[in-house]
């Protein structure tokens, strides 16, 4: 039998970095160091100065890291923990697209905590969804967690569009992607670790939660700075 010719495999090519931007602290950082490895010479103050640096990073030490954030604690923990949590959330966003916020409120054992937030650039669903996502993160996971919203996009999705979105690879029944879906996915796993029911109330009907949620959407909103 012939015998296989044996091949030496091609040398490695080592990876390059990217060539750093001209006339930028790097590039200018690099031409010194090609001009010292080349034998170039410096003036007797300009290598002082390079050494008393050097010195003074290696007494440094490395950078410290930053301290990693603590978890965050559910805000709605009842001390029975099988106490019903009641949540109202609300959204807004003027316009639409546009400047949004969002606003909640959680009620355990006669307690209440509110919350809300703001986004420069949203649409109002990406705030009702939103609203009850970060609701739903001040819980602790089990819990019993009743959601009220005024927003039918919301309700619905949750309850029932999210079960064909997820069984078509989160496809709409006419082929496209769904929209929010980072959103749908959050709000999907909060639900599948807690016991929420879904309700709905028409909006600006006098509902003292829903109006409640809806102040607090629009005070972020507006403290933005950049919303009418």
């Amino acid at each position: 039998m012939p015998r296989t010719p044996h091949r030496k495999p091609p040398p490695a090519v080592a990876a390059r970095s990217p060539a750093p931007r001209p006339g930028s602290l790097a590039a200018r950082l690099r031409a010194l160091a090609e001009r010292l490895e080349g034998g170039g010479a410096l003036s007797a103050e300009v290598t002082a100065a390079l050494e008393a640096v050097l010195a003074r990073c290696a007494a440094a030490g490395p950078p410290a890291a930053e301290p990693a954030a603590p978890a965050a604690e559910p805000i709605a923990t009842p001390a029975d923990p099988g106490a019903p949590i009641r949540v109202w959330t609300d959204g807004s966003c003027s316009p639409n697209p546009g400047p949004g916020g969002w606003g909640a409120i959680l009620e355990v054992e006669g307690r209440r905590e509110e919350l809300s937030g703001a986004a420069p650039a949203s649409t109002n669903n990406i705030m009702e969804m939103t609203g009850a996502i970060e609701a739903l993160r001040r819980t602790a996971e089990g819990a019993r967690v009743s959601v009220t919203t005024d927003s039918r996009y919301l309700k619905d999705g949750i309850t029932q569009w999210i079960r064909n979105w997820k069984r078509n690879g989160w496809r709409k029944a006419d082929g496209g992607p769904v929209l929010n879906q980072d959103l749908w996915r959050e709000l999907d796993r909060l639900v599948s670790t807690r016991h929420v029911s879904w309700h709905w109330t028409a909006s600006h009907a006098g509902h003292p939660e829903n109006e409640r949620c809806d102040e607090l959407a629009n005070r972020a909103r507006r403290s933005l700075g950049r919303a009418d």
